[in-house]
C-alpha cells in the first residue's frame, strides 16, 4: 500500500511504481468511480471523433452483420491480440 496526499485543487500524484505497472503516462485519462467507499481509478483509451463516412451497400451489410453477431452473442472477448490470433487460427483449422 502506498499513501498519497491530496494537494491543492484535489490533485493526487500517482506513485511511479503504480503508473509503470499499469502503463499510465502523462496525458492519459483515468475513469474515476466510487465503489464500496473506495476511489477506483481505471486507465481509459479515448479516441478522437472521426468525420462522417458514408458506407456503400456492402459496407452497410457488413456492419449490420457485425451488429447482429453481437446481439446474438456470437462474439468473444480477448485480453490480448495474441489470444485473438490463436482463436482465428483454430477457427481456420476447423474450416480447412
Amino acid at each position: 500500500m502506498v499513501l498519497v496526499k491530496v494537494r491543492g485543487k484535489a490533485q493526487v500524484t500517482l506513485p511511479v511504481k503504480v503508473r509503470r505497472s499499469l502503463g499510465i503516462e502523462e496525458g492519459d485519462y483515468l475513469q474515476v468511480d466510487v465503489e464500496a467507499g473506495r476511489i477506483v481509478m481505471s486507465p481509459q483509451a479515448v479516441i478522437d471523433k472521426l468525420p462522417w463516412v458514408e458506407l456503400s451497400e456492402e459496407g452497410e451489410r457488413i456492419v449490420q452483420e457485425g451488429l447482429d453477431d453481437i446481439a446474438a452473442g456470437r462474439v468473444a472477448k480477448h485480453e490480448t491480440a495474441e489470444s485473438l490470433i490463436a482463436e482465428l487460427h483454430r477457427e481456420a483449422g476447423k474450416q480447412g
